[in-house]
């Protein structure tokens, strides 16, 4: 109990007391804003042949009337083709991360039909990005106004962006463990034979997993224990990298099987927010340094020849 309560306290400590002075995991935020950008560009660009159908009539959308407005609708889908661009890009501004919220938030509710599930977590994740600074890095135009208070709010609305998605794993792997055909290792076989979300690319391996009852069971309790318990184990530093290589894997399970490409990228860039800045900045350490033995050796090979 004495640790549980160190760790709490070490943890408020890091990110509320010692905040006056830092900024947290601005790279993963930065990796974030620019996901999602491209997520919704992505559904901006692909889906222009049939726009009008989609957000102008309707059809679909019934709770934005004013998009029924041919001149507005434009507006509307060009303009935010464009504020979305600069999003990706990086504008570092609080007002200008408002405006991008309200646009991604009209544009879900006015066509709720073509959300995969990523879209709950993400418009969340977005009310929150407001009030970080997330283009301190990759980024056209900085935060540049620092100070105890902006510092404060920026690590608080980290804080709770990790703790929505500590949320969200918790209870997907809470109903995941109470539904029978998990508990019994079945449920993948279901969801595999759904030719809704079929992809013929990944056939042959979605055969090979299909015919076998172990990877099958394998499959449906390790991602009832990865969400379940990633909440617990994402802060424990000798399981940590495990637990998001797990989290990350099954994503790319969802991307390659069942298509949902969008709703799995953006639950990766959610894993990443658990890595920090030093983290980040080692790895690009020891690429550079590699690198730097590459040229080397390759200088000597050339001295030789």
């Amino acid at each position: 109990m004495d640790t549980i309560k160190t760790k709490i306290n070490k943890f408020f400590h890091k990110y509320f007391y010692l905040a006056r002075e830092n900024q947290y995991n601005l790279i993963s935020l930065s990796i974030l804003r620019i996901t999602i950008g491209i997520h919704v560009l992505f559904e901006l660009i692909t889906a222009h042949p049939i726009k009008e159908v989609l957000w102008n009539s309707t059809i679909f959308n019934y709770a934005v009337p004013f998009l029924y407005n041919p001149t507005y609708f434009n507006l509307f889908y060009y303009l935010g083709i464009l504020l979305m661009v600069l999003y990706t890009l990086g504008i570092g501004s609080n007002f200008f991360n408002l405006i991008i919220y309200v646009f991604v938030y009209t544009l879900y509710k006015a066509n709720p039909n073509l959300l995969d599930g990523g879209n709950n977590i993400l418009i969340i994740v977005l009310f929150y990005m407001i009030f970080t600074n997330n283009t301190e890095y990759f980024s056209l135009h900085k935060l540049t106004r620092k100070s105890p208070y902006r510092n404060i709010v920026h690590n608080l609305f980290f804080v709770m962006i990790i703790i929505q998605v500590c949320i969200l794993y918790f209870f997907a792997g809470f109903f995941k463990a109470q539904g029978s055909m998990w508990f019994h290792g079945s449920a993948l076989y279901y969801v595999l034979n759904l030719e809704a979300f079929a992809m013929e690319f990944t056939d042959g391996m979605k055969n090979f997993v299909l015919s076998s009852p172990a990877l099958l069971t394998f499959g449906a309790y390790s991602a009832i224990f990865t969400q379940l318990f990633f909440p617990f184990l994402v802060f424990n530093k000798y399981v940590r990298y495990l637990i998001l290589l797990g989290s990350i894997a099954f994503h790319l399970s969802i991307l390659m099987f069942m298509g949902l490409a969008q709703f799995a990228i953006i639950m990766i860039a959610l894993d990443l927010q658990f890595i920090t800045d030093k983290e980040y900045k080692a790895v690009a350490s020891i690429k550079k340094f590699l690198n730097k033995c590459k040229r080397t050796k390759n200088l000597e090979f050339q001295g030789v020849k």
